[in-house]
């Protein structure tokens, strides 16, 4: 399985959580409400689940609070990578 390292940036004091899937870049926003950058984001990892098995994880953990939220999204984000990866596979998408 492949682990992914991700971070935590701040931009303009916009927080988002940034890691790169093969030539993507995935930029999730944490501290604003802008769905369509959510489902870009999804979508590019949902086309990445197709190459291989793979996990995000925090690339330095920090006691900050945007670190410890990214932290507890990247779990569930994890979680849903792999019942979607699961789901593909019964249907022959892989």
């Amino acid at each position: 399985m492949e682990t992914v390292n991700a971070s935590v940036v701040n931009s303009d004091e916009k927080f988002f959580i940034k890691f790169r899937l093969g030539d993507a870049e995935i930029c999730i926003p944490m501290s604003e409400d802008d769905p369509n950058a959510v489902k870009d984001a999804f979508n590019k990892i949902i086309i990445h689940i197709k190459s291989g098995d793979f996990e995000v994880k925090l690339g330095q953990a920090k006691d900050d609070l945007f670190s410890q939220v990214a932290n507890e999204y990247l779990a569930q984000l994890n979680r849903e990578i792999k019942e979607v990866r699961s789901e593909m596979s019964q249907y022959g998408l892989l």
